[in-house]
């Protein structure tokens, strides 16, 4: 199959009015691949019908943009547009399954045959209130299909392939980094040849600092005219602020800050520049202003360097990966910074020399033919793949080597010291663990603390920084998928980041390591963290007959299966799970439960839970989440609980035990209602109802593989209603308010 010729769909929907950055890639993806030899065939897709090229694409574009501008209700009508989209070209597409489609816009449509998808940011979720709602909830709800059912992604940058990989748990082997390209018409231009152009819109060669960007918060235009207004007033009269691009969304802010230098002429809005005269802009300006707060790419600074312009620009997202060292890059969020840099850009002789030279030098190497060429290659990767995929076997391993290890896995989140701790007390493990650290989205100070940290007490230690706080189960996900790659990894241990290893884990971890233990998941008594307290924080995991789960804290109550505070999974078990549901931890629950999902998922393909009383570790408890039974924790542990058992549980043993199930849900709501806490209540019984559909279509997946019988699920259930505790402490608090003395 690999020898047959390429056939290709190119989806070319953002050939569109005003052309953005990602309309550009897709214009000269659709112009380089007309050309390529590399294809026998390409076909071009746009819209609700097939076009013959990017100018046809354009025309029908535009009319669909100019109807998508005017409807009302803007987010049914993105979806009612894209389902009509996909319907026409499913049809449409039936019979060209040897074909590969490429979706450059993100979102794939349905189609049969291999499939490529292009990403080239995840702004959405970085910064989504910079963006419009209803485009923020298209890609919550399509780009993780699409993840998922792409045989390759692109990306434009190494920056957006790694977000993939530690925010979204993106299988790396299937990222292909391609970078965008520059048209040769950005190129140096003197005074002369730049003349025409420029005075059509008021302007003097080397008489103003440009800046191209779509009017959006995200590009940081308001702080970059705060920095401009900072600089001497002489500078801004012989410097204008000139600004090219199209209106964007929530520009109310920036249309004041730019007011009062519009009036005083020193800001210039161009609007949308047509792309016979952008060129001639560029190459006139004397510097080049682009400090946006975060980018995918950046096409314009390839294009300002390419016209031999000095250029300033963020040092954050994927910017300094694109200008190299032919920029200044300065803090984003810092005025004075920018202020600053815009100073140097225009003044800074010696420099300005140093960066024109080097920004032509950094912009040669980046060409649309180069950006063509890879994403063929891209292609034939994605058909081969499809071809090969094979469904992965369940309950197989690889074989072990000689010496086995375990992968620990540690979430931190702003508690850096907890986590160095932790670290701390496993340094009797370090010939056989591989420690994997997963920082969630800390405060930079928190971050670096952690990684020197690290650095200082074990520096094979692996820290995978997320930017974005994804949560629990998404942090463990991030290091087991690590961990499952290493042939010699046969158990991956999780360990809560505010607890630290007690004397008995050594020998209950080697033992599983040595073969001398073979519990498929496993845990063991866990006390509280004061040295000398007996005190029991958790037995692993109690599930009560009201279909509700807690800390186990009596040997009496059947076990149901580690929590995720001491947790010993073997190989096989994270294998299976992977295969037969998809995933280990439910991203979705965030934090809390997962382990009980975990459990009961392990529990229905099999699988038996294993329990010593052996103290493994001690225990601080909530240290991330605030400490306490805050509105925090009981917002995530019931809504989890009730995802949980949406999937997981029987039908028979929900039907059994309804009665129980509805007394203490009507508890919870009467209890914390009492307590003031009715919103939260409110907001957590509203959001689970709301991801019912999505847990009940797990559920069919995850029942249809059940491999024991529903009465032996029941024979780790506990006959208990509930934790004792707990429910002496609500009817506690229901007589305190019944006596007109509520608890707090």
């Amino acid at each position: 199959m690999s020898d047959a010729p390429l056939r290709l769909i190119l989806n070319v929907d953002a050939i569109s009015a005003p052309l953005t950055g990602i309309g550009v890639y897709t214009r000269e993806l659709a112009l380089g691949l007309e050309r390529t030899p590399a294809l026998a065939e390409l076909k071009l897709f746009s819209a609700y019908r097939w076009v013959a090229n990017s100018e046809q694409a354009f025309q029908v574009n535009r009319t669909i943009q100019t109807v998508r501008r005017v409807l009302p209700f803007k987010r049914t009508a993105l979806e009612g547009y894209t389902a009509l989209r996909a319907a026409l070209f499913r049809r449409s597409a039936r019979a060209l399954r040897d074909h590969v489609l490429h979706a450059p816009n993100f979102v794939l449509m349905p189609f049969d045959g291999p499939c490529v998808a292009t990403v080239h940011d995840i702004s959405y979720l970085r910064y989504p209130q910079f963006h419009p709602v209803e485009r923020v909830r298209f890609l919550e709800r399509h780009l993780p299909p699409t993840l998922a059912r792409a045989d390759a992604l692109i990306t434009d940058s190494a920056y957006v392939r790694d977000e993939l990989v530690n925010v979204l748990g993106v299988d790396a082997t299937k990222l292909h980094v391609v970078p965008l390209g520059v048209d040769a018409a950005f190129r140096p231009q003197t005074a002369q040849q730049t003349g025409a152009a420029l005075a059509r819109h008021g302007l003097r060669h080397g008489g103003y600092l440009l800046v191209v960007a779509t009017l959006e918060p995200r590009k940081n235009l308001e702080r970059l005219v705060q920095a401009y207004a900072g600089m001497p007033e002489a500078r801004r009269a012989q410097l204008p602020l000139v600004v090219v691009g199209a209106r964007g969304w929530l520009d109310t802010e920036l249309a004041r800050v730019f007011e009062p230098l519009e009036r005083r002429g020193e800001v210039r809005r161009l609007g949308f520049v047509a792309d016979a005269e952008l060129p001639a802009i560029y190459a006139g300006a004397a510097g080049f202003a682009f400090p946006s707060l975060y980018e995918g790419f950046g096409l314009p600074l390839l294009e300002a360097m390419a016209s031999g312009v000095p250029v300033l620009t963020a040092n954050a997202g994927s910017m300094p990966e694109v200008v190299g060292d032919a920029a200044l890059c300065v803090d984003p969020l810092d005025v004075d910074a920018i202020r600053e840099g815009l100073l140097r850009l225009v003044d800074d002789a010696p420099w300005r020399e140093h960066a024109q030279a080097a920004g032509l030098r950094q912009a040669a190497g980046y060409t649309w033919q180069r950006t063509v060429d890879a994403t063929v290659r891209v292609y034939a990767t994605a058909r081969e793949r499809a071809g090969a995929a094979t469904p992965a076997l369940a309950h197989q391993s690889p074989p072990r080597s000689a010496r086995t290890r375990a992968a620990v896995v540690l979430v931190n989140y702003n508690t850096a010291d907890r986590s160095l701790r932790c670290v701390a007390s496993l340094q009797p493990l370090a010939e056989r663990i591989r420690l994997i650290v997963v920082d969630s989205g800390s405060a930079a100070a928190d971050l670096a603390a952690l990684r020197s940290g690290l650095a200082a007490t074990w520096p094979a230690a692996e820290l995978v920084a997320s930017p974005l706080n994804i949560g629990f189960a998404a942090g463990c996900n991030r290091a087991i998928t690590r961990a499952l790659a290493d042939a010699d990894v046969s158990h991956v241990l999780l360990l809560n980041n505010d607890a630290v290893a007690a004397a008995g884990l050594q020998p209950w971890l080697l033992d599983h390591l040595d073969g001398r233990a073979d519990s498929d998941l496993s845990g063991g008594r866990v006390l509280k963290l004061a040295v000398d307290s007996d005190e029991v924080d958790s037995l692993g995991i109690a599930f009560y007959r009201s279909l509700l789960a807690s800390n186990r804290l009596d040997t009496q109550d059947p076990y149901f299966g580690p929590t995720g505070g001491c947790a010993l999974y073997a190989r096989r078990v994270l294998e299976a799970l992977q295969a037969a549901h998809g995933y280990v931890f439910d991203e979705e629950f965030f934090c809390y439960a997962e382990d009980t999902d975990v459990a009961a998922r392990a529990l229905l393909l099999g699988f038996t839970p294993g329990y010593t009383d052996a103290v493994l570790a001690r225990h601080e408890g909530q240290a991330s989440s605030g400490g306490g039974f805050n509105d925090f924790v009981l917002y995530h542990g019931i809504r989890n609980s009730l995802w949980m058992l949406l999937k997981c549980v029987p039908g028979r043993l929900i039907l059994r035990h309804l009665p129980s199930l509805l007394a203490i849900h009507a508890g919870i709501v009467l209890r914390h209602g009492l307590r003031g806490k009715g919103r939260v209540v409110f907001r957590l019984y509203r959001d689970a109802m709301r991801g019912s559909l999505r847990m009940l279509r797990k559920r069919r997946r995850i029942q249809t593989g059940r491999r024991i019988e529903p009465a032996a699920f029941a024979g780790h259930l506990s006959r208990r209603f509930y934790d004792r505790g707990y429910v002496r402490n609500a009817l506690r608090d229901l007589w305190a308010a019944l006596r007109g003395q509520p608890r707090v």
